[in-house]
């Protein structure tokens, strides 16, 4: 486990990820439970160290500080205070005091007497012990010394490079905790080691036992995660939107070119390659949520139609570490978007694409993807058996892509391009009103066909609410506007 912000932010930056248990507050819940707010260095509770008693961890490091600079009357005050908020008062106007030798033991202090309150106090321990595999942080957006900076509800909350405080108390009480779990395992102590869990067998099972003899909550007592490898969980986006393309010809109508999103990497792996928007999943968030969060991060827009993919698991997809990609395709309406890199990323853009097979021989296919912007070109070659699908290709070649990207982005199309035939998924792609010209241009250009006019306007007609409003297109006559859904 991992004690201080240094060591948290180089793991991060390696790639490790860690589960945390964010607190603040110390006041109990009225209904008399435990719960995290037990924590904090104000919960009220009696513990002894070297033989006096204090009624709270707060006031026996007040008392600590008091000592430290001799500070006798302070003491005394700090002593008979009956608030965890006076003996902080009466700690801060401790005399002589030198915060340089402060800084470097107050917290073996806040260990020491965190140590005594958990080891003493059985149902803070019973608490404090379920949190195991957890890093504590105490998410107080007042406090960047003992604490975070910032409050759990904080999007950065879960990600230790943006905190804005050392969390020292977070790790003083992980520290304590797992220290405690090593006496624990080793003393045998009955009266100490009470093997309680938050976990309820299910009526009827308690008391099972396996092959090793263990309870159901003995085993998950005891289970260690790290026991196996674990891989990283990433959520990569494959968003698709429809852009008009360029027509000099003012009397012609422009036509539709399908788009996809596409970050240049800022740093390694692949740096300065292409790569489609994602990031690693966080402790406290579902994949899901991930995905969401990355497509308001790199779009600015979020409730747009958003759906999983699949999940690419090859071991060696990503050269940094094991890493399963969850991936979404999200579908978006061009007008209503602002692209932006991320933190990771130097630039964003939309690439032109198109999926097309080269050529077929027996039972193998091979097709060439390509997308474009501007002066870039990037292409891949996918090689895929007649009746596989795209997730399941092998990448042949590819210029310019990062990762795996190009069987993930030709995944996202031939999804989409199945979907079209049997649902009006791309009214998702679609402004507020367009004309049925419009949506049968979307059609095509993401099918790479054209279509039946009158075929494609018998089923437009079923997906579509017209109005009574008109487009006026320079050099042709009216067209009526049409909006999603029908009545």
């Amino acid at each position: 486990m991992i004690y201080n912000i240094e060591d948290l932010r180089k793991a991060w930056a390696a790639g490790e990820h860690f589960k945390y248990l964010f607190f603040w507050g110390h006041t109990p819940p009225s209904d008399g439970r435990i719960n995290e707010a037990c924590l904090s260095q104000w919960w009220p509770c009696h513990f002894q160290v070297d033989g006096v008693e204090y009624s709270c961890a707060e006031q026996y490091m007040m008392a600590e500080k008091a000592r430290m600079f001799g500070d006798e009357e302070m003491l005394a005050k700090i002593m008979s205070a009956s608030h965890p908020k006076e003996m902080k008062a009466y700690g801060r106007a401790v005399k002589d005091f030198h915060k340089e030798r402060w800084d470097s033991q107050c917290y073996d202090i806040v260990k020491k007497g965190n140590t005594a309150k958990f080891s003493q106090n059985q149902e803070l321990w019973e608490f404090l012990r379920t949190t195991r595999r957890r890093i504590l942080v105490e998410a107080s957006p007042r406090d960047r010394i003992w604490g975070i900076g910032m409050g759990k509800t904080n999007p950065d909350a879960a990600c230790p490079p943006k905190w804005k405080g050392t969390n020292l108390l977070g790790f003083a009480l992980t520290e304590v905790r797992d220290l405690l779990l090593k006496k624990e395992e080793s003393d045998g102590n009955e009266a100490f080691l009470s093997e309680t869990s938050s976990f309820s067998a299910p009526p009827g099972f308690e008391g099972l036992r396996d092959k090793d003899g263990l309870t159901e909550e003995e085993f998950l007592a005891a289970y260690e995660p790290g026991d196996y490898p674990r891989p990283s969980v990433a959520a990569d986006m494959v968003i698709f939107t429809v852009t008009d393309e360029r027509e000099e010809n003012y009397r012609k109508l422009p036509g539709k070119e399908l788009r996809l999103l596409l970050i240049r990497r800022g740093g390694h792996p692949y740096l300065n390659r292409w790569a489609l928007p994602g990031g690693f999943v966080r402790p406290t968030e579902t994949t899901e949520e991930a995905a969401a969060r990355e497509l308001r991060e790199e779009t600015g827009v979020d409730h747009v139609y958003l759906e999983q993919l699949y999940t690419f698991s090859q071991p060696e997809r990503d050269p940094r570490t094991w890493v399963m990609s969850c991936s979404y395709m999200a579908l978006i309406d061009s007008s209503q978007v602002t692209v932006k890199a991320g933190d990771d990323a130097q630039q964003a853009a939309w690439f032109k694409v198109t999926l097309r097979m080269v050529s077929q021989e027996n039972d193998k296919e091979l097709w060439e993807l390509e997308l474009s912007h501007e002066d870039i070109t990037l292409k891949a070659l996918l090689e895929k058996g007649v009746h596989e699908t795209f997730n399941q290709c092998r990448i042949r070649s590819n210029d310019g892509l990062a990762f795996d990207h190009p069987r993930i982005a030709a995944c996202g199309l031939e999804r989409l391009r199945g979907k079209l035939k049997y649902t009006d998924l791309a009214i998702h792609l679609m402004p507020e009103y367009f004309t049925l010209t419009e949506l049968q241009q979307v059609y095509e250009a993401v099918l790479d066909q054209e279509l039946p006019t009158a075929a494609f306007r018998r089923k437009a007609v079923t997906m579509v609410h017209e109005t009574e409003q008109f487009a006026e297109h320079g050099g042709h006559r009216p067209s009526r506007l049409y909006k999603k859904g029908c009545e």
